[in-house]
């Protein structure tokens, strides 16, 4: 079976006749027209979207079968998944957040724990790694924090930054 891997959340509704408003989690927002259908994160319900527009960082899009605002106010707060296998494939360099989440996280070679969650708060990309010892530490994901990212491997190197190594 495919691996889902979450495209945005319907955060909101627009309208009366059951259009949402949906926060992408794609670079291209308009792509998730293109990968119906959705489904919500037990794969069991589905949805297909018609984009509508855009409003602020918003995508307006009208779902199927949902034809007034009280059914599309029932699904505020649903996220939205699509097969990995419709998503474009990624760049050097570049990631999507469920090829992180799991990954071993390597100090100076030896293992400190792995990546639990990847968020993107407004202000770029953050990484929770949850420590061997069970706490959890956020980092930044930049190049200089995280010099190697190896997929194949199911690695990724961290160089913790200056302030921090309390942390660990």
């Amino acid at each position: 079976m495919s691996k889902l891997v979450s495209v945005g959340q319907i955060v909101n509704v627009h309208g009366v006749k059951g259009a949402v408003k949906i926060k992408p989690y794609l670079l291209s927002p308009h792509l998730i027209g293109t990968l119906n259908p959705l489904t919500d994160s037990s794969g069991r319900r589905t949805f297909d979207l018609k984009p509508i527009g855009r409003k602020k960082e918003c995508l307006l899009a009208q779902i199927a079968g949902i034809t007034d605002r009280t059914a599309a106010e029932a699904l505020k707060g649903t996220e939205l998944f699509a097969l990995k296998s419709k998503l474009p494939a990624t760049r050097e360099n570049e990631f999507y957040y469920a090829d992180l989440i799991g990954l071993t996280v390597l100090k100076d070679g030896q293992p400190i724990g792995s990546v639990s969650r990847v968020d993107n708060f407004g202000a770029g990309d953050v990484v929770e790694v949850k420590l061997q010892n069970g706490r959890t530490v956020s980092f930044g994901f930049s190049r200089e924090t995280f010099p190697r990212v190896d997929l194949t491997a199911g690695v990724m190197d961290v160089v913790v930054p200056l302030g921090m190594e309390d942390a660990l």
